[in-house]
């Protein structure tokens, strides 16, 4: 192999990453518009789109009557400035009175709280004694499901009507856990 073949095919090697990373360069700024509009993230058999599973819980909800029998509060000013400002936070923010409930549940109905117990080893003794119903149990599951996805799936976009979706639907939940804490 003399000089010219050895130039010639080092050029062939090199064609394809070179256009590439021609045409990445060329389209960084139509692709960095589109990133922060991503709603869901794939992977594999892995699917999670937080916006989606917030309208399948409020669909249940919704279909079950469970809305008219608890009184849900409109977020406070101070959460929906918290929504503005990062949609995550106010997700995990809008979860914390679900877990308050839960707990205040199980110490009512004699249920031995661990620290650091997770709210789905929680569920269980709740569900066995009576306290709570499959439905609720379920509904509890996917906001959950949620929350976790809010924490830990840092790379998906969340969204103002993300977080205020959450926030109906855990203000819902919390209302009706209340109702079940006082007839406890």
């Amino acid at each position: 192999m003399d000089w010219l073949q050895f130039f010639s095919s080092l050029i062939g090697s090199l064609a394809w990453p070179a256009a590439v990373v021609f045409i990445a360069f060329l389209l960084k700024g139509p692709l960095s518009k589109l990133i922060p509009r991503v709603r869901g993230l794939k992977y594999g058999d892995l699917h999670v789109d937080i916006a989606e599973q917030l309208e399948e819980v409020k669909e249940q909800v919704t279909a079950a009557g469970e809305a008219q029998d608890a009184e849900v509060k409109d977020p406070s000013i101070g959460f929906r400035s918290l929504a503005e400002a990062d949609p995550r936070a106010a997700i995990l923010s809008a979860w914390i009175p679900v877990e308050v409930e839960l707990n205040e549940l199980a110490k009512k109905g004699g249920v031995e709280l661990v620290p650091g117990m997770s709210t789905h080893k929680l569920l269980i003794p709740l569900e066995k004694q009576g306290l709570l119903n499959r439905s609720l149990i379920e509904k509890i599951a996917k906001l959950r499901h949620i929350r976790n996805a809010a924490l830990h799936v840092t790379e998906q976009v969340l969204s103002f009507e993300d977080a205020m979706s959450m926030a109906e639907m855990c203000s819902l939940l919390t209302a009706q856990l209340k109702l079940i804490n006082a007839s406890a």
